[in-house]
């Protein structure tokens, strides 16, 4: 049976009671702890409560933890311990509170976490007749290698259970053949004998009917070249596309494989009825669908976006989490005349794409681009040097985000890939819960990497200042591609050189069925590498960071932006907002902080996150951002520069959302004006998995802009986002919805 978990009620009292400090500053002062146990099993929480005697301050105590698990509900007085979901053995975690009047006095208490070697998955998804199915469930609280076994029931036709034995979890997959419900019993054994089993479910269900699922076609432009592609759903390709009543724009045409192309010539909103037909057997099926499509004036900015561009996004789509990087050519008209791009997600790794396309940018610097060939339409919001940020706005079911800049061609050369960089790479671990890692390594600018740290967070465990090195390589067309080294592993990646002094890399390894690690990032040149010191954090910095608490069956968005700053090359002061889920918190911390010289950063009572991050200097008061914690936390941080008011906050703002990292996020890029008196309006294009794509949203409100750079914006009596300035030229957003949305503006 699998033994369920109750969250421990607080009886009796655990207690234990530091000596009293000896600095003449709260002389007499101590701390005792009380907890109704020691001894919890994984995935239970303990209440923890501080007491301070002889403390006229009234401070209160800071909190620390060693070994797994993590914080939360912190207070002066009080925490909450949580063990890890699983654990392979019996462990220990030592929580301690340090008295803030007066630091040398502290205590700690010991917690045991049992393991429980128990079946951690407790459904399994339904399937459909005829489509591919893969089903996965997970034991922990042993050590592996496990056994599975199906002792009752049958799966449904078609299903078959793995056989591997190596690992914690096993897959059920395959084609199902027939509708129904299929009651099963499937038992996993350890190597000590012990055995546990439950019994699930799996309904297979008949496919849905077929669908036209295109929603808001594109916008044209009177004389500007379009394509989108009408988009289908549950039939069985190939499929055939005619019209049925109403007419497209003029100037367009509908293929029968759905393409709507050509170069429009009217203004105007059009209705249409699309039929579709499917290639079913013995029985086609088919759909219709009502869509319109609306013809703009031909007033355009395309001359804003011209050159060589190299780009990166990361997101989700149907397959798990999906990143893209790439570079083309834009002649600064409306045509991109030459492109590559690698995707990578656990279905498909992509290379050394080919393609073209068009674009178009309108008078507010918002835009679409199409990539011919390999069937991506991007949104981007132009900024004024250039470069933009951009989302994927199109049915392919991919929805990411990310930034498109201007590349150096003079850097297109291993040689001149040289000196220290730091990155930092988010992604997917192999169970396709959140993973990300940062550090720094020296390029000797013939193709090797040295002198390589790193760390890494995960939902499974944390690895710190681990070494690595590497090889690396850059063709003529800014392509290059490179290897990491560390304990008998490889990371393989792509990257694309945007400067000497900055690359975007995706990992290129193959993950088909998400069997291993994909991540993705920005990599920069270190600005003092070698050379770094406590006198590095030497004024205040913004910073955003963005997490993923998460529970059985759910996942929640974290998110924070606010102000780092250092006082006296050791010590630190943290403010920001949070938002989880829709919970708006303001977490504070004062602590103190390490720089070694190669840039790589630790901190000590921070309160940036439930365990304090690792910083990666790229300069001066600019680092990424890597957690500690089970959440993982991840982010980067930046100067700030200037005292500020209304008054700052003046001008057109290109904006973009962060990566989603959630799969229900909404991804957007807008363009934002604020008038410097407190009034903003903005024009969004937006993507979502739940709405689709929206263009062209206009909406207006309020700001108010503190000294410090905090400000709020508010809008129909609310505030819905609340945002912290780098400069009057940047400022970084926190939406304060249940998706925690981070948007940074730049003009």
């Amino acid at each position: 049976m699998v033994r369920f978990k109750f969250l421990l009620l607080a009886f009796g009292i655990a207690s234990i009671v530091a000596l009293s400090g000896c600095s003449s500053v709260g002389s007499g002062i101590s701390v005792s702890l009380a907890s109704s146990t020691t001894t919890i099993q994984q995935d239970q929480t303990l209440a923890i409560t501080a007491t301070v005697a002889n403390d006229s301050t009234n401070a209160g105590v800071a909190w620390s933890l060693s070994g797994p698990g993590e914080l939360t509900n912190i207070s002066t007085s009080a925490v909450t311990y949580g063990a890890p979901t699983t654990v392979s053995a019996n462990t220990s975690a030592t929580v301690t509170a340090t008295s803030v009047a007066n630091k040398n006095v502290s205590t700690s208490i010991t917690i045991t976490v049992d393991a429980v070697f128990e079946i951690t998955t407790f459904s399994f998804p339904g399937g459909t007749l005829g489509v591919a199915y893969a089903g996965e469930v997970t034991a922990g609280g042993a050590a592996t290698p496990f056994t599975w076994t199906i002792t009752s029931g049958s799966l449904p036709s078609g299903l078959t259970l793995t056989t591997s034995t190596s690992t914690s979890f096993v897959t059920i997959s395959g084609t199902p053949t027939l509708v129904g419900t299929s009651t099963f019993t499937l038992q996993v054994t350890n190597t000590g004998g012990t055995s546990v089993s439950q019994t699930f479910s799996i309904t297979i269900s008949p496919p849905p009917p077929l669908i036209v699922v295109s929603g808001s076609l594109i916008d044209g432009t009177v004389g500007a070249a379009y394509s989108d592609t009408l988009q289908a759903a549950n039939g069985v390709p190939p499929y055939s596309w005619s019209i049925t009543s109403g007419s497209l724009p003029s100037g367009l045409s509908l293929s029968t494989a759905g393409v709507i192309s050509g170069t429009p010539t009217t203004t105007g909103t059009s209705t249409f009825t699309v039929k579709i037909t499917d290639s079913s057997t013995p029985t086609a099926e088919t759909a219709t669908g009502t869509l319109s499509l609306t013809v703009n004036p031909n007033t355009v900015n395309n001359s804003k976006l011209s050159g060589n561009y190299a780009f990166l996004v990361t997101g989700f789509d149907a397959s798990g989490h999906f990143t893209a990087a790439g570079s083309f050519v834009a002649d600064g008209a409306g045509n991109i005349t030459s492109g590559i791009m690698d995707s990578n997600d656990p279905a498909n790794l992509l290379l050394d794409q080919s393609f073209n396309g068009t674009y178009i940018i309108g008078e507010n610097d918002l835009g679409t681009m199409t990539f011919t060939g390999i069937g991506r339409t991007f949104a981007l919001a132009m900024m004024a040097d250039g470069n933009a940020r951009i989302i994927e706005f199109d049915s392919t079911g991919a929805q990411d985000s990310g930034v498109l800049l201007k590349q150096d061609t003079a850097a297109f050369s291993t040689s001149q890939i040289t000196g220290g960089y730091a990155f930092g790479f988010l992604g997917a671990d192999p169970q396709g819960n959140r993973y990300g890692f940062a550090g720094e390594f020296s390029a000797n600018g013939s193709g090797t990497f040295t002198s390589g740290v790193l760390d890494s967070d995960g939902v499974s465990g944390i690895a710190s200042d681990v070494a690595f090195t590497g090889t690396y390589s850059v063709s003529s067309n800014g392509r290059g591609t490179m290897a990491l080294f560390s304990s008998g592993q490889t990371v393989n990646c792509s990257f694309y050189v945007v400067s000497a002094q900055e690359l975007f890399a995706i990992e290129i390894d193959d993950i088909s069925g998400q069997n291993r690690q994909i991540v993705s990032g920005s990599i920069l040149q270190q600005t003092g590498a070698g050379s770094f010191s406590g006198a590095s954090l030497n004024a205040t910095s913004i910073l955003e960071t963005t997490a993923v608490q998460s529970s059985v069956g759910s996942f929640t968005p974290q998110s924070q932006v606010g102000l780092l700053t250092p006082t006296g090359n050791v010590n630190l002061a943290f403010s920001a907002d949070e938002n989880t889920g829709g919970t708006l918190t303001t977490p504070s911390g004062s602590g103190t902080y390490s720089v070694a010289a190669n840039g790589r950063t630790t901190l000590t009572n921070s309160g940036i996150a439930a365990s304090d991050p690792v910083l990666y200097l790229v300069s001066e008061n600019e680092a990424f951002i890597i957690g500690t914690d089970p959440s993982v936390t991840f982010g980067f941080m930046e100067p700030q520069s200037g005292t500020f008011a209304n008054s700052s906050l003046s001008g057109t703002y290109a904006g973009g959302s962060l990566p989603p990292f959630v799969t229900n996020a909404v991804s957007q890029v807008d363009a934002a004006t604020a008038d410097g008196a407190g009034s903003l309006t903005f024009v969004t294009d937006s993507s979502s998995t739940g709405s689709g794509i929206n263009q062209n949203a206009s909406s207006s409100g309020t700001y108010s802009v503190a000294t410090n750079g905090r400000g709020t914006v508010t809008e129909n009596a609310s505030t819905t986002a609340i945002f912290y300035m780098a400069s009057p030229t940047e400022y970084w957003s926190l939406f304060t919805d249940a998706n925690a949305t981070v948007e940074e503006f730049q003009q």
